[in-house]
């Protein structure tokens, strides 16, 4: 029950730094049924954009509002408040569909979020590639779907390992139905990312290196039979189809690779392209290409992708997508609080994650989708936000 004292935030007035942000919340956060729900969004999200440092819920509240109670409103909004997270990304991409943007690459990539405790939804030890190290973590996945302004936050999930059972996960509010190993979580966020106004389905990229099973993961991604453009490590198991009478065996992307490099015989920063196949009866497999990027540095990088007819400079600006989200991923946690979520429950982090997705979009497209392109610049520069790592 709401109560009539409740503290509310301060009234936005022309001289706002956001004066589109009404019409935003309005779009976005318009599944939520209340209006003192829709009120506590605007203010969570311009806490976000305007507060620098750790955004606590302290300090989130004392941005917006006068009132001591107000950080206690903010928790009840985040943390307890029944509100649709799916519903307001579908606003989200509503949103930005009217601003102009046009779906051309979905990325997959992992947050790694260090926690003290075990009483966080999902918290659990696993290996951070980032950091180099074991730590005690939540494992987000985000989604980010790229456009005019360069890949924006849109969807998200919360790893929720095996051993999450009983009154533990009762206590974190976690849904019956998350359950299952980290590549069938991963997918099926995947599959919820919609083609999106776009007359041929965007592909979904991603860097796999830090996904367990992956090979588990591309069988079901190949025969979902979307488009896709995936890095790959070189332990991958793959065939190679250029001789198939021949009933080539499985080789590693390490042993292809060797060869690869042994029969190009170049020099300098090149790319190889290979037909291969996923391990499996002849008579189901895919047609895919595993692209082997060379550089002079003697580094190599692969991908493999479904796309076979499609020419090389198609497929370089898909393969740099993980790398673009995941600078947009370090900037969330730097300037938006992506990291700072005090609650432990399930339904907080995503209330949480949708919300930090909405300042950052609408800190990247908010001023266009007004018809104030012109300030938007000088705007992110006075309040200290970076510039989107796909503008570089």
């Amino acid at each position: 029950m709401t109560l009539l004292h409740e503290p509310m935030p301060r009234a936005s007035t022309e001289n706002d730094h956001a004066p589109g942000l009404p019409a935003f919340v309005g779009t976005v956060f318009d599944c939520l049924p209340r209006a003192d729900q829709r009120k506590w969004a605007k203010a969570y999200v311009e806490a976000l954009l305007q507060t620098r440092g750790r955004k606590s819920l302290r300090r989130l509240a004392e941005s917006v509002s006068d009132s001591r109670t107000a950080s206690q409103a903010l928790h009840q909004f985040v943390n307890a408040s029944p509100w649709d997270w799916l519903a307001a990304r579908q606003g989200l991409l509503r949103w930005a569909a009217r601003a102009g943007t046009t779906a051309t690459a979905w990325t997959l990539v992992p947050v790694f979020i260090p926690k003290r405790g075990d009483h966080s939804a999902g918290v659990h030890r696993r290996f951070d590639p980032v950091r180099g190290r074991l730590v005690n973590c939540q494992l987000g996945m985000a989604v980010l779907v790229t456009g005019e302004y360069g890949p924006l936050p849109v969807d998200w999930d919360l790893y929720v390992p095996r051993e999450w059972t009983g009154d533990r996960r009762t206590r974190a509010r976690v849904p019956e139905e998350i359950h299952g190993p980290l590549w069938s979580q991963a997918l099926r966020l995947v599959r919820r990312a919609p083609s999106w106004q776009s007359v041929h389905e965007a592909p979904v990229t991603a860097d796999l290196s830090w996904l367990p099973d992956r090979e588990a993961f591309l069988t079901r991604l190949t025969r979902s039979e979307r488009p896709f453009v995936v890095k790959v490590p070189d332990t991958v198991r793959l065939v190679r189809t250029t001789h198939p009478a021949t009933g080539s065996p499985p080789l590693t992307v390490r042993r292809v690779l060797a060869n690869a490099s042994a029969a190009a015989g170049a020099e300098g920063d090149h790319v190889v392209s290979l037909p291969v196949a996923l391990p499996g009866r002849s008579t189901e497999r895919v047609p895919l290409r595993l692209l082997v990027r060379h550089r002079p540095n003697d580094s190599a990088g692969t991908w493999l992708t479904n796309l076979v007819d499609r020419q090389l400079p198609e497929l370089l600006p898909l393969m740099r997508q993980p790398r673009l989200a995941a600078g947009v991923v370090s900037t969330l946690k730097e300037d938006f609080g992506l990291e700072d979520f005090e609650g432990r429950s399930f339904p907080g982090w995503h209330h949480h994650t949708t919300l930090v997705s909405a300042a950052f979009a609408y800190s990247r497209v908010g001023d266009h989708a007004a018809g104030a392109a012109t300030a938007s610049d000088d705007r992110r520069v006075r309040h200290g936000y970076k510039t989107s790592p796909s503008a570089s």
